[in-house]
């Protein structure tokens, strides 16, 4: 509904929230008992829009309702809840339909809560087909007191399974402006939502900040899931203590609520952070009690997270021929660092062949051209292959800015590698000051967590 996803812009006009001026209209609000009065108060932001859109002022539109302008005001601007017959009324004359039918909201609550019991349960087929039934009747879900409920059941949906929507990102900056009118448990889906949308965008610094304002809310059954998520924010910046510590306590309740492949993704995490500090025994012990618990119950999403780290690990312990056995089993490809362990597999087998026709197939991907970071990263990789390839210049500036959008997102494994990256070529043409240098940035931010 394109017009109400407009409607919020509104706000930015500079609404000013006054006291209620007494009418004698306002004696006609009414208890929505149950009905949560924030979504009812969203339905005056899509008044003001179309009022605005067909050009009445107040006055007129008060005029054709026979409704006092104050009391219009005031249900614009979400200060006031009107009776139902009010709310027709006003969108009648706006050539609105109001769905104020208690059908539509005890359908749409159980639509909402199965969905975000198979999200917490990690069954996001099953989620999807329920969402499909809420897209069915958007639009009368939008035009109700769901207003509110239904862009936060889709856009979390949507962005915890990391599916593209054509308006989420739209849903998300506009729904900012009007938090004042959402209840604290809208709050804090919306700041989960945002922080998993930065997530994907790899944004791990301001994912972090969304969290740990939606942890502070304090609803104990969204916190856990929140967690799940948190700690991947935690690891990206080298917090490994926090991660083991937070994964720890969630898994033991995870667990406890027969959650166990949320238990077991978080497992993965600590294993995760194993191969960072170079304990790899211990993170082949995890992966590979994953791997048969993936198996037994058919994950396919734990089942290549497994195969993949286990395929990283032997080769960087150079056993290249199990790691591409791994690898191979990988279906569909498992993240980034899937594409990577491609290449040096491909790189290993010095196929000059193989490798070009790998990094031109990867290199075109949408994805990859959409992300600045993994299309200079592909760019080194080739650079680094053979010098044939080789642009200096190119791969100095290339480190530099991996190394800059690394301190921005605050991914201490990006700073790291782009860092050894410039350091290598640096000490290769024996500038070995440009690669001290190198290496004091990487040691500071290590040490104070900034540049």
């Amino acid at each position: 509904m394109d017009d109400y996803l407009l409607s919020v812009i509104f706000l930015l006009l500079g609404v000013i929230y006054s006291n209620i001026e007494e009418d004698e209209e306002v004696g006609k609000m009414v208890d929505f008992n149950k009905i949560e009065k924030n979504n009812i108060k969203m339905l005056g932001i899509l008044v003001r829009y179309n009022r605005v859109k067909k050009g009445f002022s107040l006055r007129d539109l008060a005029q054709l309702t026979n409704i006092s302008h104050t009391l219009i005001s005031n249900f614009e601007k979400g200060q006031v809840i009107p009776h139902r017959d009010i709310i027709k009324d006003i969108f009648d004359k706006l050539d609105l339909t109001f769905y104020d039918s208690p059908d539509i909201s005890i359908k749409f609550r159980k639509l909402y809560d199965k969905i975000f019991h198979h999200i917490l349960y990690y069954e996001y087929a099953a989620a999807a087909i329920l969402i499909k039934e809420i897209e069915k009747d958007r639009e009368t879900y939008e035009n109700s007191v769901e207003v509110i409920n239904v862009a936060i059941i889709r856009c979390l949906y949507y962005t915890i399974a990391n599916i593209f929507s054509s308006d989420k990102d739209e849903l998300i900056s506009q729904y900012e402006i009007v938090l004042d009118f959402f209840s604290p448990n809208q709050k804090q889906l919306f700041y989960f939502i945002k922080g998993l949308d930065l997530l994907n965008q790899e944004s791990y610094r301001e994912s972090r900040d969304n969290f740990e304002i939606a942890l502070s809310m304090g609803d104990e059954n969204l916190d856990l899931l929140i967690k799940d998520y948190y700690v991947v924010t935690l690891s990206k910046s080298s917090k490994y203590v926090d991660v083991w510590r937070i994964s720890s306590e969630s898994i033991k309740k995870f667990e406890a609520n027969a959650n166990y492949i949320r238990a077991m993704r978080l497992r993965t995490r600590i294993a995760h952070d194993y191969i960072r500090i170079l304990k790899y025994k211990d993170a082949i012990d995890i992966y590979n009690k994953v791997l048969e618990f993936a198996k037994k119950y058919k994950v396919k999403d734990l089942e290549n997270r497994c195969n993949t780290y286990l395929g990283f690990i032997a080769i960087l312990n150079e056993d290249m021929k199990l790691g591409e056995k791994y690898i191979n089993r990988v279906k569909p490809p498992y993240e980034k660092i899937y594409y990577y362990l491609k290449f040096d597999i491909a790189a290993k087998k010095n196929n000059d062949e193989q490798f070009l026709k790998l990094y031109n197939e990867y290199i075109s991907l949408d994805w990859v051209q959409k992300s600045a970071k993994t299309k200079r990263f592909f760019e080194m990789i080739i650079m680094r292959y053979d010098e044939k390839y080789m642009d200096k210049n190119k791969y100095i500036k290339n480190a530099e800015e991996l190394i800059k959008l690394g301190f921005k997102s605050d991914d201490a494994q990006l700073i790291e590698t782009a860092c050894q990256f410039l350091m290598n070529v640096y000490k290769k043409d024996r500038h070995y000051k440009q690669a001290l240098e190198v290496n004091e940035r990487y040691l500071h931010y290590i040490k104070y967590d900034t540049r």
